[in-house]
């Protein structure tokens, strides 16, 4: 159920970027990234591989999905490696809260907070080694910073719901349910 209900959350989030977010004309550059504080909540409670799997296919949906204007693959590759390091972090270091218990919602929010920094300057990292013309300096302080901050705020209305939800769901509603010993008892 716990995974049924994460990909409907996850899914929501890149249909509400690619369909609302990604197509409004801010001003400033770059809006909330609704992908990226849904995964980051995946990746705090959940294991690195599945983690990892989590920020690769959201962030190919949001690859393929229009209004993309990039090569394909590139935010696939950094929301991977971001979901995959965040939950890393989070295994081997019980950031948090103590081990065995749920994350902080401050938590939550100051993952999400470094989680957006660190994805918008890989992304621009990524595009400098693939030649794209649009990285400035100037352009990746502005779109980082300001992406970073937009996406903390929009954390309070994507991540922690999908890391509430995510806890109170067990991670497998037949974990008591067991079945024939032998081999032969079906």
């Amino acid at each position: 159920m716990r995974a049924a209900v994460t990909l409907v959350m996850v899914t929501v989030a890149v249909l509400a970027q690619t369909t609302v977010v990604n197509r409004l004309p801010f001003e400033w550059g770059p809006g909330p990234d609704l992908v990226l504080a849904a995964v980051v909540a995946v990746a705090l409670t959940t294991s690195p591989a599945a983690a990892a799997g989590c920020g690769f296919a959201a962030g190919l949906a949001v690859d393929v999905l229009p209004p993309a204007e990039h090569p394909m693959g590139r935010y696939a590759l950094v929301l991977c490696l971001a979901a995959y390091v965040l939950a890393l972090l989070r295994t081997n270091t019980g950031f948090g809260g103590p081990t065995g218990s749920g994350v902080s919602a401050w938590a939550a929010v100051g993952a999400t907070a470094v989680t957006a920094a660190g994805v918008g300057l890989g992304y621009a990292f990524v595009g400098f080694v693939m030649g794209d013309a649009n990285i400035t300096p100037a352009a990746v302080a502005l779109h980082t910073g300001v992406g970073a901050l937009l996406t903390t705020l929009a954390s309070v209305l994507v991540t922690l719901p999908v890391l509430w939800v995510r806890s109170a769901l067990t991670e497998s509603d037949f974990a008591t349910i067991q079945g024939p010993t032998s081999p032969g008892g079906w």
